[in-house]
Protein backbone atom coordinates (compact mmCIF):
# COMPACT_ATOMS: atom_id res chain seq x y z
CA UNK A 1 0.00 0.00 0.00
CA UNK A 2 0.82 3.65 -0.79
CA UNK A 3 1.03 7.04 1.04
CA UNK A 4 1.02 8.76 -2.59
CA UNK A 5 -2.15 11.37 -1.50
CA UNK A 6 -1.04 12.92 -4.85
CA UNK A 7 -2.18 10.02 -7.18
CA UNK A 8 -4.79 10.70 -9.27
CA UNK A 9 -8.44 9.89 -7.85
CA UNK A 10 -10.74 7.97 -9.79
CA UNK A 11 -14.67 7.90 -9.67
CA UNK A 12 -16.46 4.69 -11.34
CA UNK A 13 -18.91 6.59 -13.09
CA UNK A 14 -21.07 3.76 -14.23
CA UNK A 15 -20.58 2.29 -10.79
CA UNK A 16 -21.35 5.56 -9.03
CA UNK A 17 -24.35 5.70 -10.72
CA UNK A 18 -25.76 2.18 -10.42
CA UNK A 19 -25.76 2.59 -6.79
CA UNK A 20 -27.70 5.91 -6.81
CA UNK A 21 -30.21 3.48 -8.68
CA UNK A 22 -30.26 0.59 -6.06
CA UNK A 23 -31.41 3.43 -3.22
CA UNK A 24 -34.10 5.25 -5.46
CA UNK A 25 -35.43 2.26 -6.38
CA UNK A 26 -36.02 0.99 -3.08
CA UNK A 27 -38.74 3.03 -1.12
CA UNK A 28 -37.63 4.82 2.01
CA UNK A 29 -40.83 7.05 2.48
CA UNK A 30 -40.03 9.46 5.76
CA UNK A 31 -43.08 7.85 7.90
CA UNK A 32 -42.20 4.21 7.05
CA UNK A 33 -40.43 1.64 8.88
CA UNK A 34 -37.00 1.68 6.45
CA UNK A 35 -35.24 -1.14 7.44
CA UNK A 36 -35.03 -2.68 3.45
CA UNK A 37 -32.62 0.31 2.51
CA UNK A 38 -30.65 0.08 5.53
CA UNK A 39 -30.49 -3.86 4.61
CA UNK A 40 -29.01 -2.92 1.13
CA UNK A 41 -26.29 -0.50 2.41
CA UNK A 42 -24.98 -2.52 5.27
CA UNK A 43 -24.40 -5.25 2.51
CA UNK A 44 -22.55 -2.83 0.11
CA UNK A 45 -21.26 -1.09 3.08
CA UNK A 46 -19.50 -5.39 4.22
CA UNK A 47 -18.74 -5.59 0.42
CA UNK A 48 -15.92 -2.52 0.83
CA UNK A 49 -14.89 -3.99 3.75
CA UNK A 50 -16.11 -1.29 6.12
CA UNK A 51 -16.75 -2.39 9.96
CA UNK A 52 -20.37 -2.16 10.50
CA UNK A 53 -22.73 -1.25 13.13
CA UNK A 54 -27.01 -1.66 13.33
CA UNK A 55 -28.27 0.45 15.83
CA UNK A 56 -31.64 1.35 16.58
CA UNK A 57 -33.25 4.67 16.54
CA UNK A 58 -36.29 4.97 19.23
CA UNK A 59 -37.45 8.34 19.32
CA UNK A 60 -38.85 7.69 22.89
CA UNK A 61 -35.44 7.35 24.51
CA UNK A 62 -34.32 11.15 23.79
CA UNK A 63 -38.33 12.22 24.58
CA UNK A 64 -36.85 14.10 27.15
CA UNK A 65 -34.72 16.26 25.67
CA UNK A 66 -35.48 20.33 24.96
CA UNK A 67 -34.75 20.15 21.41
CA UNK A 68 -37.03 17.03 20.95
CA UNK A 69 -39.08 17.62 18.06
CA UNK A 70 -42.58 14.84 18.90
CA UNK A 71 -43.68 12.47 16.14
CA UNK A 72 -46.94 12.87 14.35
CA UNK A 73 -48.96 9.95 15.40
CA UNK A 74 -48.69 6.90 13.43
CA UNK A 75 -44.79 7.53 12.25
CA UNK A 76 -42.62 4.79 13.03
CA UNK A 77 -40.87 5.64 16.23
CA UNK A 78 -37.62 3.28 16.27
CA UNK A 79 -35.78 3.14 12.95
CA UNK A 80 -32.47 1.44 12.43
CA UNK A 81 -29.32 3.38 11.07
CA UNK A 82 -25.91 2.22 10.26
CA UNK A 83 -22.11 3.37 10.72
CA UNK A 84 -19.56 2.02 7.98
CA UNK A 85 -15.98 2.03 9.26
CA UNK A 86 -12.35 2.10 7.93
CA UNK A 87 -9.92 2.25 10.98
CA UNK A 88 -7.05 4.07 11.10
CA UNK A 89 -3.84 3.26 13.12
CA UNK A 90 -4.97 5.16 15.86
CA UNK A 91 -3.15 8.48 15.67
CA UNK A 92 -4.83 11.25 13.43
CA UNK A 93 -7.96 12.69 13.52
CA UNK A 94 -11.37 10.83 12.87
CA UNK A 95 -13.87 12.07 9.93
CA UNK A 96 -17.61 11.30 10.15
CA UNK A 97 -19.50 11.51 7.03
CA UNK A 98 -23.59 11.50 7.07
CA UNK A 99 -26.66 11.75 5.31
CA UNK A 100 -30.30 10.97 5.40
CA UNK A 101 -31.97 8.31 3.92
CA UNK A 102 -35.52 8.77 4.14
CA UNK A 103 -37.32 10.69 1.55
CA UNK A 104 -40.42 12.89 1.14
CA UNK A 105 -43.92 10.98 0.25
CA UNK A 106 -44.47 11.11 -3.67
CA UNK A 107 -46.38 14.73 -4.41
CA UNK A 108 -49.03 14.76 -7.41
CA UNK A 109 -47.80 11.85 -9.02
CA UNK A 110 -49.60 13.12 -12.29
CA UNK A 111 -46.91 15.57 -12.47
CA UNK A 112 -43.83 13.68 -12.47
CA UNK A 113 -42.54 13.09 -16.01
CA UNK A 114 -40.85 9.86 -14.79
CA UNK A 115 -41.53 6.80 -12.65
CA UNK A 116 -40.22 8.43 -9.14
CA UNK A 117 -38.44 4.93 -8.00
CA UNK A 118 -36.76 4.90 -11.38
CA UNK A 119 -33.65 6.55 -11.88
CA UNK A 120 -33.44 8.62 -15.49
CA UNK A 121 -31.18 10.33 -16.79
CA UNK A 122 -31.57 13.24 -19.28
CA UNK A 123 -28.61 15.04 -20.40
CA UNK A 124 -27.11 15.73 -16.98
CA UNK A 125 -29.71 15.31 -14.63
CA UNK A 126 -30.64 12.19 -12.65
CA UNK A 127 -34.17 12.34 -11.71
CA UNK A 128 -35.58 9.90 -9.08
CA UNK A 129 -37.30 10.31 -5.86
CA UNK A 130 -34.53 11.09 -3.45
CA UNK A 131 -31.66 12.13 -5.86
CA UNK A 132 -31.83 15.40 -4.09
CA UNK A 133 -33.18 14.68 -0.70
CA UNK A 134 -30.62 13.10 0.11
CA UNK A 135 -29.68 9.37 -1.44
CA UNK A 136 -27.27 11.17 -3.65
CA UNK A 137 -25.72 12.09 -0.43
CA UNK A 138 -25.69 9.06 0.79
CA UNK A 139 -24.36 7.47 -2.33
CA UNK A 140 -21.30 9.67 -2.47
CA UNK A 141 -20.63 8.67 0.94
CA UNK A 142 -20.42 5.02 0.45
CA UNK A 143 -18.85 5.31 -2.89
CA UNK A 144 -16.43 7.66 -1.14
CA UNK A 145 -15.21 4.88 1.77
CA UNK A 146 -15.48 2.42 -2.09
CA UNK A 147 -12.27 4.57 -3.14
CA UNK A 148 -10.41 5.21 -0.64
CA UNK A 149 -10.09 1.36 0.44
CA UNK A 150 -9.54 0.65 -3.69
CA UNK A 151 -6.58 3.48 -3.25
CA UNK A 152 -5.14 1.58 -0.03
CA UNK A 153 -3.96 4.95 1.73
CA UNK A 154 -2.94 4.27 5.31
CA UNK A 155 -5.21 6.45 6.95
CA UNK A 156 -4.07 7.65 10.74
CA UNK A 157 -7.96 8.57 11.58
CA UNK A 158 -10.91 6.76 11.46
CA UNK A 159 -13.61 6.87 8.62
CA UNK A 160 -17.15 6.72 9.70
CA UNK A 161 -19.86 6.48 7.28
CA UNK A 162 -23.48 7.30 8.90
CA UNK A 163 -26.86 7.08 7.39
CA UNK A 164 -29.71 7.89 9.08
CA UNK A 165 -33.35 8.99 9.07
CA UNK A 166 -34.33 12.28 9.74
CA UNK A 167 -37.10 13.88 8.16
CA UNK A 168 -39.57 14.28 11.13
CA UNK A 169 -37.19 16.69 13.21
CA UNK A 170 -34.29 14.71 13.78
CA UNK A 171 -35.87 12.50 16.26
CA UNK A 172 -35.78 9.32 14.46
CA UNK A 173 -32.31 9.85 14.09
CA UNK A 174 -29.67 12.64 14.53
CA UNK A 175 -30.77 13.35 18.07
CA UNK A 176 -29.99 9.77 19.44
CA UNK A 177 -26.78 9.41 17.39
CA UNK A 178 -25.26 12.91 19.01
CA UNK A 179 -26.56 12.80 22.54
CA UNK A 180 -26.95 8.63 23.20
CA UNK A 181 -23.84 6.58 20.84
CA UNK A 182 -21.71 9.05 19.24
CA UNK A 183 -20.45 11.01 22.56
CA UNK A 184 -19.94 7.32 24.09
CA UNK A 185 -19.08 4.80 21.21
CA UNK A 186 -17.49 6.57 18.52
CA UNK A 187 -15.19 9.51 18.45
CA UNK A 188 -14.56 11.54 15.67
CA UNK A 189 -13.42 14.65 14.88
CA UNK A 190 -15.14 16.51 12.54
CA UNK A 191 -18.10 15.68 10.51
CA UNK A 192 -19.29 16.06 6.77
CA UNK A 193 -22.77 16.41 5.75
CA UNK A 194 -23.10 15.31 2.54
CA UNK A 195 -26.62 16.80 1.22
CA UNK A 196 -27.37 19.23 -2.45
CA UNK A 197 -27.31 22.84 -1.10
CA UNK A 198 -31.28 23.62 -0.36
CA UNK A 199 -30.11 27.55 -2.37
CA UNK A 200 -29.38 24.65 -5.43
CA UNK A 201 -26.34 26.76 -6.05
CA UNK A 202 -24.52 23.20 -6.18
CA UNK A 203 -20.69 22.81 -5.48
CA UNK A 204 -18.80 25.78 -3.72
CA UNK A 205 -21.50 26.70 -1.00
CA UNK A 206 -20.55 25.10 2.16
CA UNK A 207 -22.80 25.57 5.02
CA UNK A 208 -21.46 26.55 7.99
CA UNK A 209 -23.83 27.45 10.70
CA UNK A 210 -27.57 27.11 10.71
CA UNK A 211 -30.17 29.43 12.25
CA UNK A 212 -32.33 28.03 15.33
CA UNK A 213 -36.30 27.99 15.10
CA UNK A 214 -39.12 28.58 18.10
CA UNK A 215 -42.45 27.62 17.31
CA UNK A 216 -45.21 27.68 19.89
CA UNK A 217 -49.00 27.93 20.24
CA UNK A 218 -50.77 30.26 22.81
CA UNK A 219 -54.58 29.37 24.13
CA UNK A 220 -56.43 31.90 25.11
CA UNK A 221 -59.87 30.86 27.02
CA UNK A 222 -62.98 32.43 27.57
CA UNK A 223 -66.40 31.86 28.78
CA UNK A 224 -69.45 31.32 27.20
CA UNK A 225 -72.77 33.62 29.04
CA UNK A 226 -75.44 31.20 30.66
CA UNK A 227 -78.32 30.28 28.27
CA UNK A 228 -82.31 31.38 28.21
CA UNK A 229 -82.96 28.23 26.04
CA UNK A 230 -81.28 25.34 26.17
CA UNK A 231 -80.10 24.03 22.97
CA UNK A 232 -79.77 27.18 21.24
CA UNK A 233 -76.22 28.25 21.07
CA UNK A 234 -76.73 31.93 21.43
CA UNK A 235 -79.70 32.16 23.10
CA UNK A 236 -77.95 33.85 26.02
CA UNK A 237 -79.18 35.89 29.08
CA UNK A 238 -77.38 38.35 28.81
CA UNK A 239 -74.15 38.66 26.29
CA UNK A 240 -72.08 40.70 28.32
CA UNK A 241 -71.49 37.75 31.17
CA UNK A 242 -69.24 36.13 28.46
CA UNK A 243 -65.64 36.49 28.62
CA UNK A 244 -64.66 36.42 24.48
CA UNK A 245 -61.45 34.17 24.26
CA UNK A 246 -60.86 36.27 20.68
CA UNK A 247 -60.72 39.55 22.26
CA UNK A 248 -58.55 38.71 25.00
CA UNK A 249 -56.29 36.91 22.62
CA UNK A 250 -56.02 40.21 20.73
CA UNK A 251 -54.31 41.56 24.13
CA UNK A 252 -51.97 38.89 24.16
CA UNK A 253 -51.57 39.37 20.38
CA UNK A 254 -50.25 43.33 21.37
CA UNK A 255 -48.30 42.14 23.76
CA UNK A 256 -46.52 39.81 21.46
CA UNK A 257 -46.04 42.23 18.96
CA UNK A 258 -44.20 44.85 21.50
CA UNK A 259 -41.79 42.00 22.33
CA UNK A 260 -41.31 41.34 18.52
CA UNK A 261 -40.40 45.13 18.32
CA UNK A 262 -37.79 44.53 21.34
CA UNK A 263 -35.95 42.04 19.67
CA UNK A 264 -36.02 44.00 16.62
CA UNK A 265 -34.37 46.89 18.33
CA UNK A 266 -32.44 44.31 19.94
CA UNK A 267 -31.00 41.83 17.55
CA UNK A 268 -31.43 43.33 14.37
CA UNK A 269 -30.04 46.61 13.96
CA UNK A 270 -27.03 45.55 11.40
CA UNK A 271 -28.62 42.57 9.66
CA UNK A 272 -31.60 40.40 10.21
CA UNK A 273 -30.78 37.85 12.80
CA UNK A 274 -34.27 37.43 14.18
CA UNK A 275 -37.40 37.13 12.97
CA UNK A 276 -40.97 36.96 14.67
CA UNK A 277 -44.04 35.67 13.20
CA UNK A 278 -47.48 35.35 13.98
CA UNK A 279 -48.93 32.84 11.27
CA UNK A 280 -52.15 31.47 12.98
CA UNK A 281 -55.22 32.73 14.76
CA UNK A 282 -58.09 30.02 15.59
CA UNK A 283 -60.90 31.04 17.56
CA UNK A 284 -64.68 31.02 17.84
CA UNK A 285 -67.32 28.72 16.37
CA UNK A 286 -70.13 30.67 14.52
CA UNK A 287 -70.73 35.08 14.32
CA UNK A 288 -73.68 35.15 17.04
CA UNK A 289 -72.02 32.32 19.42
CA UNK A 290 -69.22 33.94 22.15
CA UNK A 291 -65.93 32.50 21.70
CA UNK A 292 -64.00 30.28 24.81
CA UNK A 293 -61.06 29.31 23.52
CA UNK A 294 -58.77 30.93 20.95
CA UNK A 295 -55.15 29.55 19.65
CA UNK A 296 -52.58 31.99 18.53
CA UNK A 297 -49.00 30.07 16.72
CA UNK A 298 -46.24 31.81 16.04
CA UNK A 299 -42.46 31.19 14.78
CA UNK A 300 -39.42 33.47 15.95
CA UNK A 301 -36.23 32.47 13.88
CA UNK A 302 -32.97 33.00 15.21
CA UNK A 303 -29.22 33.31 14.55
CA UNK A 304 -28.76 34.62 18.15
CA UNK A 305 -26.71 33.48 21.05
CA UNK A 306 -30.22 32.66 22.75
CA UNK A 307 -31.79 29.33 23.45
CA UNK A 308 -35.54 27.87 22.63
CA UNK A 309 -35.60 27.35 26.36
CA UNK A 310 -33.85 31.26 26.81
CA UNK A 311 -36.68 32.41 24.09
CA UNK A 312 -39.93 30.27 25.49
CA UNK A 313 -39.11 31.93 29.25
CA UNK A 314 -39.32 35.36 27.56
CA UNK A 315 -42.68 34.38 25.55
CA UNK A 316 -43.69 32.95 29.03
CA UNK A 317 -42.84 36.59 30.75
CA UNK A 318 -44.45 38.44 28.56
CA UNK A 319 -47.94 36.39 28.64
CA UNK A 320 -48.05 36.52 32.45
CA UNK A 321 -46.74 39.86 32.69
CA UNK A 322 -49.95 40.79 30.63
CA UNK A 323 -52.62 38.25 32.59
CA UNK A 324 -51.64 39.89 35.68
CA UNK A 325 -53.54 43.29 34.27
CA UNK A 326 -56.84 41.48 33.33
CA UNK A 327 -58.99 40.05 35.76
CA UNK A 328 -60.44 37.58 33.44
CA UNK A 329 -57.29 36.27 32.28
CA UNK A 330 -56.01 35.84 35.76
CA UNK A 331 -59.13 34.18 36.03
CA UNK A 332 -58.76 31.93 33.22
CA UNK A 333 -54.36 31.79 32.67
CA UNK A 334 -53.58 31.18 28.89
CA UNK A 335 -51.52 28.26 28.31
CA UNK A 336 -48.04 28.53 26.45
CA UNK A 337 -46.47 25.54 24.97
CA UNK A 338 -44.02 24.77 22.00
CA UNK A 339 -45.13 23.19 19.02
CA UNK A 340 -43.15 21.58 15.89
CA UNK A 341 -39.22 21.89 15.04
CA UNK A 342 -37.90 22.99 17.27
CA UNK A 343 -33.83 24.09 17.43
CA UNK A 344 -30.90 25.92 18.62
CA UNK A 345 -28.53 27.94 15.91
CA UNK A 346 -25.45 26.48 15.50
CA UNK A 347 -22.23 27.64 14.45
CA UNK A 348 -18.76 27.11 12.77
CA UNK A 349 -15.81 29.43 13.19
CA UNK A 350 -14.72 30.23 9.57
CA UNK A 351 -11.12 29.02 9.97
CA UNK A 352 -11.75 25.71 11.68
CA UNK A 353 -9.74 23.51 9.72
CA UNK A 354 -12.46 21.65 8.43
CA UNK A 355 -13.57 24.29 6.69
CA UNK A 356 -9.83 25.48 4.83
CA UNK A 357 -9.78 21.33 4.03
CA UNK A 358 -13.06 21.34 2.61
CA UNK A 359 -12.04 24.77 0.74
CA UNK A 360 -9.05 22.98 -0.90
CA UNK A 361 -10.62 19.97 -1.92
CA UNK A 362 -13.54 21.45 -3.88
CA UNK A 363 -10.53 23.96 -5.70
CA UNK A 364 -8.18 20.90 -6.66
CA UNK A 365 -11.81 19.26 -8.00
CA UNK A 366 -13.22 21.85 -10.27
CA UNK A 367 -11.67 25.19 -8.60
CA UNK A 368 -15.41 25.97 -7.60
CA UNK A 369 -16.28 29.19 -6.19
CA UNK A 370 -16.62 29.17 -2.59
CA UNK A 371 -19.56 30.72 -0.64
CA UNK A 372 -20.40 30.11 3.27
CA UNK A 373 -24.00 29.75 3.96
CA UNK A 374 -25.72 29.55 7.52
CA UNK A 375 -29.02 30.91 6.55
CA UNK A 376 -31.10 27.34 6.51
CA UNK A 377 -33.43 26.62 9.36
CA UNK A 378 -32.85 24.02 11.32
CA UNK A 379 -29.76 22.03 9.64
CA UNK A 380 -29.18 18.89 11.00
CA UNK A 381 -25.84 20.05 11.01
CA UNK A 382 -26.78 21.23 14.83
CA UNK A 383 -26.81 18.07 16.34
CA UNK A 384 -23.14 17.16 15.79
CA UNK A 385 -22.22 20.66 16.73
CA UNK A 386 -24.54 21.76 19.45
CA UNK A 387 -24.96 17.97 21.26
CA UNK A 388 -21.62 16.10 20.64
CA UNK A 389 -19.18 19.47 20.41
CA UNK A 390 -18.18 17.86 16.64
CA UNK A 391 -17.74 20.54 14.45
CA UNK A 392 -20.14 19.77 11.36
CA UNK A 393 -20.32 21.51 7.89
CA UNK A 394 -22.49 20.22 5.19
CA UNK A 395 -22.04 20.20 0.96
CA UNK A 396 -23.43 18.68 -2.12
CA UNK A 397 -24.18 18.48 -6.19
CA UNK A 398 -26.40 21.12 -7.80
CA UNK A 399 -29.80 19.31 -7.64
CA UNK A 400 -33.36 20.91 -7.29
CA UNK A 401 -36.95 19.86 -7.01
CA UNK A 402 -36.78 18.67 -3.59
CA UNK A 403 -40.57 18.46 -2.26
CA UNK A 404 -41.82 18.42 -5.57
CA UNK A 405 -42.45 16.76 -8.55
CA UNK A 406 -39.33 15.73 -10.95
CA UNK A 407 -36.87 15.80 -8.02
CA UNK A 408 -33.44 15.76 -9.84
CA UNK A 409 -29.23 15.74 -8.95
CA UNK A 410 -26.72 16.71 -11.80
CA UNK A 411 -24.98 13.90 -12.94
CA UNK A 412 -21.13 15.60 -13.20
CA UNK A 413 -21.30 17.01 -9.41
CA UNK A 414 -22.62 13.98 -8.45
CA UNK A 415 -19.06 12.53 -9.36
CA UNK A 416 -17.48 15.32 -8.26
CA UNK A 417 -18.95 15.51 -4.98
CA UNK A 418 -17.27 12.08 -4.43
CA UNK A 419 -14.15 13.29 -5.32
CA UNK A 420 -14.23 16.42 -3.13
CA UNK A 421 -15.05 14.14 -0.12
CA UNK A 422 -12.23 11.32 -0.80
CA UNK A 423 -9.76 14.37 -1.32
CA UNK A 424 -11.14 15.85 2.32
CA UNK A 425 -10.88 12.00 4.26
CA UNK A 426 -6.92 12.23 2.83
CA UNK A 427 -6.04 15.70 4.04
CA UNK A 428 -8.34 14.89 7.46
CA UNK A 429 -7.42 11.57 8.37
CA UNK A 430 -3.68 10.69 6.68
Amino acid sequence: MSNNINKKIEIDVNEAVKLLTKLVETPSIKDKKNDEIINIIEKELKNIGCLTQLYIANSEDVADNPIFTPLPEGVEKRQKYITGTIKGSGRGKSILLFSHVDTENVVDRYLWNTNPFKLVKKGDKLYGLGTNDAKSGVAACIMALKVIKEMGIKLKGDVVGLTQNEKFGGAAGPLVVFTKIFPKKCKVDGALYVHAPESADGLGEIEVGTKGVLSFKITVFGKKPALREAGISNAYISIKDGINAIEKANEIINALKEYAKIRERKFNKKMEKTTFNIGSIKGGETPGVVADKCEIECSIVFLTEETIQSIIKEVNNVVQKDTEKDASLKKYPPKVEIIGVRANPAYNNLNDELILKLKESMKETGNYKISYFDQHIASVIRYPIGCANIPAISFGPKANNSYKPNEWVSEEQYIKSIEILVRSIIKWCI
